[in-house]
């Protein structure tokens, strides 16, 4: 396990080298909510990530990024497909995007 080092104004970064894609797929079934995997993470963010983990997560995208005034999370999932969105602000600053 790894711990990308970055300022307390960016996430933190865990990268767990003994996990495979196969192993982790073995172990996720589809949700009671209907959806099975996640397609899309967006960070908005009012600070600009320049870690150098976050640089490599950006680089390798599996994050997107852009500027906004407060921090938000969006998680889609299976592609959007069913057009649907939970926004659980303002207790967290998240939306599902289903």
């Amino acid at each position: 396990m790894q711990i990308g080092e970055a300022g307390i104004e960016e996430p933190m970064w865990i990268y767990l080298s003994f996990m495979r894609l196969a192993q982790r797929e073995g172990w996720f079934a589809e949700h009671r909510a209907g959806v099975r995997e996640i397609t899309r993470l967006t960070l908005a963010t009012p600070v600009p990530l320049r870690s150098r983990a976050s640089q490599k997560i950006m680089e390798s995208q599996v994050l997107l990024t852009r500027t906004g005034a407060t921090s938000l999370l969006e998680i889609e999932f299976d592609g959007h497909r069913r057009d649907e969105r939970a926004d659980f602000r303002p207790h967290l600053p998240l939306i599902f995007q289903l």
